[in-house]
């Protein structure tokens, strides 16, 4: 008599694509994500910046929402299933903690190395840029609160980023143009400025030997 044995079915692999990913709602991967961050943030700043309210009142009014809707939910559930409502669904993954773990390392080891790179690596038209966009965010910075700036670097990082992507190609072109010009404008003032008072340096320098008698006597 034989025996039939069946083979077990393979479990489907894990999936992680429901993880919560930064770069996903940066690049509008996840568009309701992307609106729901672009809108809040929105709405806080029209909030506290328009109409004058304290970011304390506004945190209040909203942890006050947040807790009056999960008492209604939460006695609605008790009389619909005669049981408590669980918890288990609430909470951060290990892969999301990763993810956006690594996402702070990456972006932290992204600054030091641009840091590093303008400061000793780059030519000086790249140090000068940045020294002068720096400049310009700390007037911008002055003249401004610590959650305008968040407001506009959001703004500024859910638009740049997919700019750039659907750009690449024509923004590295002016880049490269704009590199060639400036290096051209350099040479062109190396050659009839600096080398100009370069010659001029020299031939008004004395010489050794004007220098020698001059010690003589």
């Amino acid at each position: 008599m034989s025996e039939t044995t069946h083979d077990p079915q393979p479990h489907p692999p894990s999936s992680t694509d429901d993880a919560y990913s930064m770069k996903d709602v940066i690049m509008w991967r996840r568009k309701p994500m992307s609106v729901g961050v672009l809108t809040t943030m929105t709405m806080l700043w029209v909030v506290i910046e328009i109409y004058g309210y304290n970011f304390i009142t506004v945190a209040s009014w909203i942890a006050i929402f947040l807790v009056s809707t999960l008492f209604t939910w939460a006695n609605i559930y008790r009389l619909i299933y005669k049981e408590e409502p669980s918890m288990s669904a609430i909470g951060i993954s290990e892969s999301t903690a990763n993810e956006m773990a690594k996402w702070m390392t990456q972006s932290s080891e992204d600054a030091a190395r641009w840091v590093f790179k303008v400061g000793a690596q780059s030519e000086w038209y790249v140090f000068a840029a940045a020294v002068v966009g720096l400049w310009l965010l700390s007037i911008i910075g002055s003249s401004s609160d610590l959650l305008t700036l968040l407001f506009i670097g959001t703004v500024v990082g859910m638009s740049v980023p997919v700019i750039w992507v659907k750009y690449d190609y024509k923004i590295r072109e002016h880049g490269k143009r704009l590199q060639m010009q400036s290096k051209r404008f350099y040479s062109m003032i190396d050659e009839k400025v600096l080398q100009k008072l370069k010659a001029k340096v020299k031939v008004n320098a004395p010489r050794k030997e004007e220098i020698k008698e001059k010690k003589v006597e």
